[in-house]
């Protein structure tokens, strides 16, 4: 048995553990069953390679191939669907933006290997070894490997949208998944692409295969030892695919490897092609791997401040980043999840989290964490979100700079220390950074479980102390911009609900007038009469009022309907009664119809009435005029009461709790005009200080 039949075996029977970890495992997610399929796929794939590499017979080939196919046909849209669930928080928003394309990876490898499972590969003697047999693609095989090519960039870009959205503990669950996976696909990928380029099918693409199974199992076993690595909701963001660098590479090595092997082929040496191309691929794996290492970066950096007396953080562009991270939310939860990716990013922190200091002052809640499972997640169920807060402000107030806890003997640091727990024991001090602002204690930040665990320097210290200040400031302008908010709810909420009481004291003051004149006239049969028609028609208003209540909304809505301009005017005057001490006309032009909300514009005049008859308490007069002039419906109303002053009319007379009435509201001619204006229509007003108002409507017909 050769060395590539070993490996096909081995990396089968390894694969062929994990196809266990589904049905025993606590979460049995889409990404946990996709990842059981996966590797039941991979490998029976490398058990059907691994018999057709140690037989001889061609017959026996050819069926141990085409099974194979079978096999290989799963697998662009298992894994595509694995990398669009795995620690994905939102997976069925992804599931259904992405359900086309991975239909089309189910769909289109599985036709080619059943429709056309006569044109997938044919064998042919090998030119040199007479036992052995040459794969060649026919043009079924040859876009079978095509769409594995491409579903292998599309797995291996969203790995990376993954990768790059995880931080502190979360990454450091999962980055292990994502290595050997990324290596599986990166390997696929290589050997696809070779594939392709020679339209055959080569035993030492089938070692790499192998191989690089056992290397993605290797690591992916690291990654299940450490306990949650299926357990994690990340939300990457939509990053543009051009940025991407799986993409950026991709594209690169594909173009290096087509003129590779047109040199090599012109030169007449492409016996190591596949060795060396598959070694270059490796080299970029790892140097991949090793340049995203949380502890690699941090020793260059280091190397770097050591030996060349450069500052550990350019402090400009910094600056930049935490401005910008401010800068993106005015929510104070949203500021401190940035915050908390920031200062993972920077300081390589595993254990990040913030703690606010709640309104009544007596707790404090943690807001964001480094791990935002931390609540769910069954390691730390019994992780506590809130503490109380006496005799922790104190502390922060007496020492605000950033410190050590780790040893600290005090009660306060000590609560602190319990209720931000090391993940990793040796991952140092966990650090206490007090975040304070106008002289009060608005929350506090815990760091600890340094990569390395490396010592936080002086410098450090000042730039935590820089960006606490920072995120102080924003948390209380976003606490002020809350207020403001609460202000305008509660004021526009005031407002409507004034409107309708408003409209009630209206119709109180019809039925008061009534009550009043009940004592002289009830002898009168048509009196009682018309009392009796005026109650009803009010309290019908009342029960209009309370619907409208009960169905309010935030913005001013009309229902305008074929309204007759008489016989809105005599409606409106039906409504009120004239006291005794004003003269009241009335006129209105027969035969005018416009658009117009018959309640809503009769509330409008008639408050313009009411309001023209309590400008006087000295006997006068109030004239209501309805006429068409030109294109519109005009309405007048005029009185000889008391006059406004111009100043008043410019600055009180349209705005809400503006009056000069002892016992007015202000709101009536602020509603008027915006029921007036929702019609499309106008509201004016001439007026002089001890002679008279007088009111006009205009609209349009």
């Amino acid at each position: 048995m050769n060395l590539p039949v070993i490996f096909s075996f081995v990396s089968a029977a390894v694969a062929g553990l994990f196809v266990f970890i589904a049905p025993f495992s606590k979460s049995r997610s889409i990404a946990m069953w996709t990842f059981a399929a996966g590797m039941l796929t991979l490998a029976s794939e490398q058990l059907l390679t691994g018999l057709a590499l140690r037989s001889t017979n061609p017959l026996e080939v050819a069926d141990f191939i085409r099974w194979r196919f079978y096999a290989t046909a799963f697998l662009p849209g298992l894994w595509l669907l694995f990398s669009a669930t795995y620690s994905r928080g939102n997976t069925r928003e992804n599931l259904g933006k992405r359900l086309p394309i991975i239909v089309l990876a189910f769909a289109l490898p599985l036709t080619l290997v059943f429709v056309g499972s006569e044109a997938l590969a044919h064998l042919s003697k090998h030119p040199t070894k007479p036992f052995q047999w040459v794969i060649r693609l026919d043009w079924a095989g040859f876009f079978l490997h095509v769409s594995i090519l491409l579903t292998m960039i599309g797995a291996l870009v969203g790995l990376e949208r993954t990768y790059r959205a995880s931080v502190g503990t979360m990454r450091w669950k999962i980055k292990f998944m994502l290595y050997g996976m990324g290596t599986l696909f990166a390997a696929r990928f290589f050997t696809s692409s070779q594939i392709v380029l020679a339209q055959k099918i080569d035993p030492a693409l089938e070692t790499i295969n192998a191989v690089a199974l056992f290397t993605c199992c290797l690591l992916v076993g690291r990654s299940v030892l450490r306990k949650g690595s299926f357990e994690i909701d990340l939300y990457p963001s939509r990053s543009i695919i051009s940025g991407s660098l799986v993409i950026t590479f991709a594209g690169g090595y594909l173009i290096v490897v087509g003129v590779l092997s047109k040199v090599i082929a012109h030169l007449g040496g492409d016996q190591a092609f596949a060795i060396q191309t598959f070694l270059v691929l490796i080299a970029l794996v790892g140097l991949g791997i090793v340049v995203q290492s949380d502890r690699f970066r941090q020793l260059v950096r280091r190397f770097v401040s050591r030996n060349f007396q450069r500052p550990l953080y350019d402090y400009r562009t910094l600056w930049l980043k935490v401005t910008a991270t401010t800068s993106q939310s005015i929510r104070r939860k949203e500021i401190c999840q940035s915050t908390t990716k920031l200062l993972v990013n920077l300081l390589d922190t595993k254990l990040t989290s913030i703690w606010l200091l709640d309104t009544s002052g007596t707790r404090f809640t943690r807001i964001a964490s480094s791990d935002e499972q931390g609540e769910n997640s069954s390691d730390l169920e019994t992780a506590t979100t809130s503490i109380d807060s006496q005799g922790i402000i104190e502390n922060l107030l007496n020492s605000p700079e950033p410190r050590s806890i780790e040893d600290a003997d005090d009660s306060s640091s000590k609560l602190i220390l319990d209720t931000n727990p090391s993940v990793f024991p040796d991952g140092g001090d966990r650090i206490l950074v007090p975040l304070t602002g106008q002289g009060r204690v608005i929350g506090f930040i815990v760091l600890g479980d340094r990569t390395n665990a490396l010592e936080f320097t002086h410098q450090e210290f000042d730039t935590l102390r820089c960006i606490a200040d920072h995120i102080a400031a924003s948390l209380l302008s976003a606490a002020l911009v809350r207020k403001l908010e609460e202000s305008k709810e509660i004021e526009a909420f005031q407002t409507m609900a004034t409107f309708f009481v408003h409209d009630l004291k209206n119709a109180v003051s019809t039925l008061n007038l009534m009550l009043k004149n009940m004592p002289l006239h009830w002898e009168n049969p048509e009196f009682r009469e018309d009392a009796l028609r005026g109650i009803g028609s009010t309290s019908q208003r009342i029960t209009d009022l309370i619907t409208r209540l009960s169905q309010v909304r935030h913005e001013l809505e009309i229902s305008p309907s074929t309204t007759n301009l008489e016989e809105l005017c005599q409606a409106t005057v039906a409504d009120w009664k004239a006291p005794d001490h004003i003269e009241f006309s009335f006129s209105a032009e027969p035969g005018v119809d416009f658009k117009a909300d018959f309640k809503k514009l009769k509330s409008v005049l008639l408050n313009l009435i009411i309001n023209a008859s309590e400008a006087m308490d000295s006997p006068g007069k109030i004239s209501f005029d309805c006429s068409k002039d030109g294109a519109n419906a005009v309405f007048t109303v005029s009185d000889t009461g008391c006059g406004m002053s111009q100043e008043f009319i410019q600055n009180s007379l349209f705005r809400p709790f503006k009056t000069t009435k002892k016992s007015g509201l202000g709101i009536g001619m602020f509603q008027s005009k915006m029921v007036v204006e929702a019609h499309g229509g106008s509201l004016s007003v001439k007026s002089e200080e001890g002679k008279g108002s007088v009111f006009t409507v205009r609209i349009h017909c």
